[in-house]
């Protein structure tokens, strides 16, 4: 079962789409993706803080495909997941609210390789390198 998860939120699987790579129902299992920003303290000679700055903004995503998914991709770039240049993730789901929300990613794959375990249902996690995430993208 596909889970979704957005800043710490978990959302039902039953109503995620991934649309990635041309492919409009990616069969993904899991995707994780969120937005940090920088923050500081600004201290004054009493070593109280006495203000607040911000910094910069960083993007993370990771997304778990089952092996036939994987392998599939793989086909397609040639045997090189890393040789395939930035694209976009739509990830489509119902809030709690019942309004579609649709957001986008845009990243690339960071890492290739395999995870094999003793269980049924081989599939591999893969960090991406992401370059924006657009929220509730319309």
């Amino acid at each position: 079962m596909a889970r979704i998860n957005k800043n710490g939120k978990a959302y039902d699987s039953g109503d995620v789409i991934v649309n990635m790579l041309g492919n409009p129902d990616s069969e993904v299992t899991e995707i994780t993706y969120e937005t940090t920003q920088e923050h500081q303290r600004n201290y004054s000679l009493k070593r109280k803080a006495r203000s607040w700055s911000m910094g910069k903004i960083e993007n993370s995503c990771s997304i778990t495909f089952p092996m036939e998914e994987i392998v599939a991709i793989e086909k397609a770039a040639k045997g090189n997941l890393l040789s395939i240049k930035p694209f976009d993730i739509n990830v489509s789901f119902v809030d709690e609210y019942n309004d579609i929300i649709n957001d986008t990613i845009t990243c690339k794959f960071q890492t290739q390789g395999r995870e094999v375990t003793g269980e049924m249902g081989l599939g591999k996690q893969f960090e991406m390198f992401v370059l924006d995430i657009k929220y509730n993208n319309i």
